[in-house]
């Protein structure tokens, strides 16, 4: 068994970001800590942008890992290098939620994000695997 951080597009259509532990000889992938992805419209001084958010894929279960029926997964994918960064604050942060307000990253760590996926635009990324 291997643990990745993964992108994973479901036959429902849902994209989450998690941990996958690979279960070779079962019908199914054990998904930890997965968070849902959520695109939207933004409006900056160059025009509109992409935007994204994270939020839990399963609201109100006290466990963090869910398996996945291999047959609901059309795309399994590497996340880039950026974005698992974000993805990993997310986590870190979702743990306190119930301490303290969520709140969102801090300019410094937005542009640690952004100059980490200029620099995989700059110098590219391993090309990613697809199970279809």
């Amino acid at each position: 068994m291997t643990h990745d951080t993964k992108i994973i597009k479901l036959s429902s259509g849902e994209e989450i970001i998690c941990k996958v532990v690979h279960n070779p000889e079962k019908d199914y992938m054990s998904v930890v800590r997965p968070m849902k992805l959520n695109s939207y419209p933004k409006a900056t001084k160059q025009g509109i942008e992409e935007a994204l958010s994270l939020q839990r894929w399963i609201h109100f279960a006290d466990a963090d890992t869910f398996d996945v029926p291999k047959s609901q997964v059309m795309v399994l994918t590497e996340a880039s290098y950026g974005l698992v960064k974000f993805y990993e604050y997310c986590v870190r942060k979702a743990k306190w939620e119930e301490e303290e307000i969520l709140a969102p990253p801090s300019i410094q760590d937005l542009e640690d994000i952004e100059a980490e996926e200029d620099w995989d635009e700059q110098f590219g990324e391993p090309d990613s695997k697809l199970i279809h």
